[in-house]
């Protein structure tokens, strides 16, 4: 009996694990409201290249990556977690404001490559090769180069 258990035990768990990562395209449409919204006052004109959902066991997430090669990632809800220019830079605007001043007070100059942001902190990368932390309240905790 104990086998048995052990061997049904196994095959849920590898089931599980087989299941956890799914990845689909979807088109533009099927973007949750607030990411097509984000999209599409952020980045005008711009034509996407592709989008998919991730399925990670209980967490779904989204990846648009457009075809100037900026790649934005979103949670469920469509708020964006992740915004990574590799050919261009972000727009300022995109960025929250405290983060925008402080940059623009230290580092004259400076754009924006990658800015992602979590439920603790906020993650930049300047294009001099800085990379900026800031908790939920925009003070500055580390500088990495």
């Amino acid at each position: 009996m104990k086998r048995i258990m052990t061997v049904l035990a196994c095959i849920m768990a590898f089931t599980f694990a087989a299941s956890a990562d799914n990845d689909r395209a979807v088109t533009f449409d099927r973007l949750p409201a607030k990411a097509k919204e984000f999209i599409t006052a952020g980045f005008p004109g711009e034509k996407l290249a592709y989008a998919k959902q991730e399925r990670d066991f209980l967490e779904v997430h989204y990846e648009v990556v457009m075809v100037n090669g900026t790649k934005m990632e979103f949670d469920r809800r469509g708020d964006w977690t992740s915004i990574e220019c590799k050919y261009s830079t972000i727009d300022s605007r995109l960025v929250p404001e405290p983060i925008r001043n402080y940059v623009e007070n230290t580092y004259k100059g400076a754009e924006y490559r990658k800015i992602s942001r979590d439920r603790r902190e906020y993650e930049v990368k300047l294009t001099y090769g800085l990379e900026l932390t800031f908790d939920r309240n925009f003070n500055l905790m580390g500088i990495d180069d």
